[in-house]
């Protein structure tokens, strides 16, 4: 069974992922496959990743996962879960078996987006305040009916949601 599991930053995609590598569970965070995505200008062409939130936005950039790398990637298995997100992910949920959706409360995701281990901190604010990536995944979720997991459960409690 191919699995994917999605939401904004700051659900705690990453967390769950590595967290259930730990327990000997073919769990990937889309970050740890070198070669999936990338970051691209408005015009389709391959741009270095951004360094900051503001870059991002002012650029038009999009980060895009690769069907054909990711339909190599998973055909190379025949159970994974995978977790991550990308600006055409519903152009590749024909490529899964399930998928869900990882909500959380704004809360939650405020204190973990301030947390001082993440990796990419510039990329989850600007002048404004926080950037949420991914607000529309839930509003895209909702309307193709993938089911939604509270992103304050455990690893184990979504692992157990996720791989009936």
């Amino acid at each position: 069974m191919k699995v994917l599991v999605f939401g904004p930053s700051g659900s705690g995609k990453t967390y769950v992922s590595h967290a259930l590598q730990e327990l000997g569970i073919n769990a990937v965070d889309d970050g740890d496959i070198e070669g999936l995505s990338a970051w691209y200008d408005r015009n389709g062409k391959k741009v270095p990743p951004p360094q900051t939130a503001g870059e991002a936005l002012a650029n038009h950039y999009s980060f895009l996962w690769s069907r054909k790398f990711l339909k190599g990637f998973l055909d190379q298995f025949t159970d994974i879960y995978l977790f991550g997100g990308s600006g055409n992910l519903f152009s590749v949920l024909d490529l899964f078996d399930k998928a869900y959706f990882l909500k959380v409360d704004p809360h939650l995701q405020r204190r973990r987006l301030m947390s001082p281990s993440r990796p990419t901190p510039l990329m989850d604010s600007n002048d404004e305040g926080f950037i949420i990536w991914g607000d529309w995944l839930e509003e895209e979720a909702k309307k193709r009916g993938i089911p939604m997991l509270d992103a304050s459960q455990t690893p184990r409690q979504i692992y157990e949601a996720i791989s009936k």
